[in-house]
């Protein structure tokens, strides 16, 4: 692949996973259109959304070590509260990806449907956000709360959802800040990013070449600079932007899926 197709990999596999627009529909109309898939490079591609993740925060995951760390004087830290939370969140994502339960992942092939639910999602998304409290932070949610958080990313068993929205809007329903939701949903990709990054690793059984270790720097890059925008737009008019967004990328799909 060239450089445009491996920057073109990032942004809809790396990007689209850490903002909420649900990467799933953007990986298919991007392989319908243009024929590129990750295949191969995902795991690289996850593993820098993953490290870049953890760069943005720094200071979240230097607390988490810091309180690991402190566990064997038997002392619980406000990091290892967190790091708890993020796993209870985490971890229904995570038993779903290994095959628990032997649940069938269903694939929608239409892109007709693909955009009505990308249309249903949006008008949620905006409904959730606006009528919702704003009172929470991340130390003020309990584990019931972050297993509801984690339970809600099963919906991106269908594509047009994703995962992230789908925690987003729960995080917004329970009454959490705007920022502090998102900034806790990202947080908890990161578990789910790393296991993925590795599993893919694992069963690739082949070493990095030259492709896969530049796909994984553009996606660090991409998704650092992506970060401070996102959160910036959160700040200041709430999930209204991504949620106009997949309205217009859902209508999209709608006329393509009728064409």
């Amino acid at each position: 692949m060239n450089l445009l197709e491996l920057g073109i990999l990032a942004l809809v596999e790396g990007v689209c996973d850490i903002v909420p627009i649900d990467s799933s529909a953007h990986a298919v109309i991007v392989s319908r259109l243009i024929g590129l898939r990750a295949g191969g490079l995902a795991p690289m591609i996850h593993l820098g959304a993953a490290l870049a993740l953890a760069f943005y925060f720094w200071r979240e995951v230097g607390s988490i070590f810091s309180g690991l760390w402190k566990l064997r004087k038997a002392r619980i830290e406000a990091g290892t509260r967190l790091l708890a939370k993020l796993l209870v969140v985490a971890l229904p994502f995570l038993l779903l990806q290994g095959d628990v339960g032997g649940i069938a992942l269903p694939k929608l092939a239409s892109l007709f449907w693909i955009g009505v639910i990308t249309i249903v999602c949006a008008v949620v998304m905006l409904f959730a956000d606006r009528l919702s409290l704003t009172v929470k932070r991340i130390e003020h949610i309990g584990f019931l709360t972050s297993l509801a958080i984690g339970v809600a990313q099963i919906a991106s068993l269908i594509t047009g959802i994703g995962r992230l929205p789908a925690a987003l809007i729960t995080a917004r329903l329970f009454g959490m800040e705007r920022s502090a939701a998102y900034k806790f949903v990202l947080l908890a990709s990161l578990p789910i990013l790393l296991v993925e990054a590795v599993a893919g690793l694992a069963q690739g059984g082949r070493h990095p070449g030259f492709s896969d270790l530049l796909s994984f720097a553009l996606t660090f890059i991409l998704v650092l600079v992506s970060l401070p925008i996102a959160f910036s737009l959160i700040r200041r008019a709430g999930l209204l932007p991504f949620a106009l967004y997949r309205l217009l990328f859902g209508m999209i799909l709608v006329g393509l899926g009728l064409l």
